[in-house]
């Protein structure tokens, strides 16, 4: 893939901000040019309508004749600072021209009249001479010494000043507008400097921190839109130490339950391979699936505990509708076996028909595995063991209850946490994660084990609270569950 220079942000500002500045400044300076050539035409307008009337106020009848004096100092006063030429041309009723320049250029026939001023004018451009000039046409009544009419007075200029103006109108709006859009553009660079300082400050930090420092960022941005950026990037650092933390913890873990197993493996495969007896080779196998299945049972542990965590918001959980009791009779029965070994007298109370609670099956099964495998384990030969399943209208209650030592209320924080095993149970094997995955599995499913005194067995007493599911579900087909359950413990009882 071709590497591309990253763009600038600092100079797609300036041009995404430059642009329609440069753009609306030309803009305004033609319509500033426009308008200043509309304004220096009708003020020059005006100067040509008042050199037209001064003419006209000059024509004099005589004997039937039409005359117009109009002396040269009348057109010198006109010209006075002007940097244009003036021409004239005075028609009588019958349309003679009786003074003036013969060949100025006639009206066009589809001028209209003016009414801007109080007079029968019209103004028009045309060339003449090789020069673009204006021209009023200007009609006179005449009613005197015989002659009774219309005369025509045209007065033209060339456009050198009315340009002129427009012109220098136009410099003095590009320079004032240029020197705000200028001073716009110079603001802007310094707030965006402003603004990236920061950002270049932070991305200096970024890029010499160290890859194992996972500390919260510097507040260094501080605007409020920016002061976001910082709060999720901190988050980020959070959730990502806490997933280096879980994976440091799975690995050493992982390394110190495993060892010993394998270093027993190890030794029990050597005991076999130095030994003709096939009773011993029968007692070494014997072993090996027993460290075999420990190691396994802790492998799946440590697994299902490297993915449980709390959760957080955001966090996706699928659950579904769950029928606690029928999960509960299951593992109960599931257990038969390892109560008969010791004659643990081992059952089930409580809901007969379905307690729907919201939450993933297979979780809520090793919940209650593991409690009963717990419960049973160090139950002594003789005990009792039971698991309940009751519920009224607000929540579902999860019971495992038996007739062990028991845990001290000064130990039960202690007893919760993965691989811390309290004294009474020296004698027991087992890796001390049992109750960490029953803490884990019911904060995922935003509850927790309250470790009690059995008042009723002596021994532990572990209570989880569940919530109920927001509909009922269909009645489950527990009763044939219970009736073989009931059997099972009326043959063991018995």
């Amino acid at each position: 893939m071709k590497w591309r220079k990253p763009q600038s942000l600092f100079a797609q500002l300036l041009l995404f901000l430059g642009l329609p500045l440069a753009l609306l400044w030309g803009l305004s300076a033609f319509n500033s040019y426009v308008s200043a050539l509309q304004a220096a035409t009708q003020a020059y307008d005006r100067t040509l309508l008042s050199s037209a009337r001064t003419v006209a106020e000059r024509l004099t009848a005589h004997n039937g004749h039409l005359e117009a004096s109009v002396p040269w100092i009348v057109l010198d006063s006109f010209e006075l600072n002007m940097n244009d030429r003036l021409y004239y041309k005075v028609l009588d009723p019958d349309g003679r021209v009786i003074s003036g320049y013969d060949d100025l250029p006639a009206m066009p026939p589809a001028t209209s009249r003016t009414t801007l001023y109080p007079a029968l004018a019209w103004f028009y451009h045309t060339r003449y001479r090789g020069q673009a000039i204006r021209v009023t046409r200007l009609l006179q009544p005449v009613n005197e010494g015989g002659v009774f009419g219309m005369a025509e007075i045209y007065v033209a200029e060339t456009l050198q000043s009315r340009r002129l103006l427009a012109w220098n109108l136009l410099f003095s709006s590009l320079f004032t507008q240029g020197v705000l859009v200028l001073l716009a553009l110079i603001l802007v660079a310094w707030l965006l400097r402003r603004v990236l300082t920061p950002m270049r400050q932070l991305s200096a930090i970024m890029v010499r921190r160290d890859p194992a420092l996972l500390t919260p960022l510097p507040e260094l941005l501080p605007w409020s839109e920016t002061r976001l950026l910082i709060v999720a990037f901190n988050r980020y650092i959070d959730r990502l130490r806490g997933m280096i933390a879980r994976q440091a913890r799975f690995s050493a873990d992982a390394s110190h339950q495993l060892k010993t197993p394998l270093a027993v493996l190890k030794t029990q495969v050597s005991v076999a391979l130095a030994s003709d007896d096939p009773q011993r080779w029968r007692e070494s196998l014997l072993g090996m699936r027993a460290t075999l299945d420990n190691t396994i049972q802790v492998t799946e542990r440590l697994l299902l505990l490297s993915r449980l965590r709390q959760p957080e918001p955001g966090d996706e959980r699928r659950f579904t509708r769950c029928d606690l009791a029928a999960i509960a009779r299951t593992c109960c029965f599931s257990r038969l076996a390892m109560a008969r070994s010791k004659e643990i007298d081992h059952g089930y109370e409580g809901e007969q028909q379905a307690v729907w609670v919201p939450g993933d099956d297979v979780l809520l099964g090793e919940l209650c595995a593991n409690l009963l495998d717990n419960a049973l384990k160090y139950t002594p030969h003789g005990g009792e063991v039971t698991i309940r399943v009751t519920c009224d209208a607000q929540q579902a209650v999860l019971e495992v209850e038996d007739s062990g030592p028991g845990i001290d209320a000064g130990m039960v924080h202690q007893a919760l946490q993965p691989f811390h095993r309290l004294e009474n149970a020296a004698a027991h094997s087992g890796a001390g994660l049992g109750l960490a995955l029953v803490r884990d599995i019911a904060a995922w499913h935003d509850t927790r084990p309250e470790l009690l005194k059995s008042a009723a067995l002596g021994g532990l007493l572990v209570r989880v609270r569940f919530a109920l599911a927001a509909t009922a579900g269909p009645s489950a087909s527990g009763s044939d569950g219970s009736r073989h359950l009931n059997h099972s413990f009326s043959d063991r009882q018995g």
